[in-house]
């Protein structure tokens, strides 16, 4: 994935997850960037330092309301609620240094990245089918209390701090399953009960998962990758 200085002299990233063309928000001409997005037929929009966004609001975003796909990060802001006026919202990533955000706004919103901070609501009500949870550390390290979309589909976690998947909550939609970068995660036997129905895990730089209870007793999992061995499924 590439974000480019184009020719037309505005940063655009064409190769995003969800293939949605975007233009980078310059903070130094805010106005020229959107015209841009407007007069190409845009429908995504990003901003990080390094591409010129230095601002600490998304304001803008009044005159950028058909706006599907939206992802700012190493940024720090004071207000997020113009993110509420783009009712087509359907991707969503952003940092951490924020006010916390009601995702139960958003009608058709079903792929986020978040950095979960404790201001954060209404993830369980979300209409958010996969979701991207990233550096969920909390000092208790347990997923106890953790809100998770009741429709999840495809839950990815990166840098989380448990041991186990004890707290985590019930999710009978969930087919796909990514851990990352979890060094203390030890235990998946509580899988079976959170995710009876998941078909897909997968886990990298998680060596010391133990891949035995929860993983090789899963009576739906089709395919298990653990730190590059197959376990279940093909060559398993």
């Amino acid at each position: 994935m590439s974000i480019e200085l184009k020719e037309s002299g505005f940063y655009e990233w064409h190769d995003n997850w969800e293939k949605v063309p975007a233009v980078g928000v310059e903070s130094q001409r805010v106005d020229e960037c959107l015209a841009h997005y407007h007069r190409h037929g845009f429908r995504g929009l990003f901003g990080h330092p390094s591409f010129g966004f230095t601002q600490d609001n998304l304001d803008f975003l009044a005159h950028a309301t058909n706006a599907r796909w939206l992802w700012f990060w190493d940024i720090s802001l004071r207000n997020a609620d113009p993110i509420y006026e783009l009712t087509g919202l359907e991707y969503l990533g952003i940092h951490p240094k924020r006010p916390g955000i009601d995702f139960s706004r958003f009608k058709i919103l079903s792929t986020v990245i978040n950095h979960w901070i404790k201001a954060d609501r209404g993830i369980s009500a979300s209409t958010i089918t996969e979701y991207h949870l990233w550096h969920y550390k909390p000092t208790s390290k347990s997923f106890a209390g953790l809100e998770i979309p009741a429709g999840v589909e495809r839950l990815e976690l990166y840098w989380a701090n448990p041991m186990t998947l004890a707290g985590l909550p019930v999710m009978t939609k969930l087919k796909v399953l990514q851990i990352h970068r979890c060094r203390n995660l030890q235990d998946l036997s509580e899988l079976p009960r959170i995710a009876p129905n998941l078909k897909k895990l997968l886990t990298t730089t998680s060596s010391k998962i133990d891949a035995t209870e929860g993983v090789l007793n899963h009576p739906k999992l089709k395919e298990a990758l653990i730190d590059g061995k197959c376990v279940v499924g093909s060559g398993g």
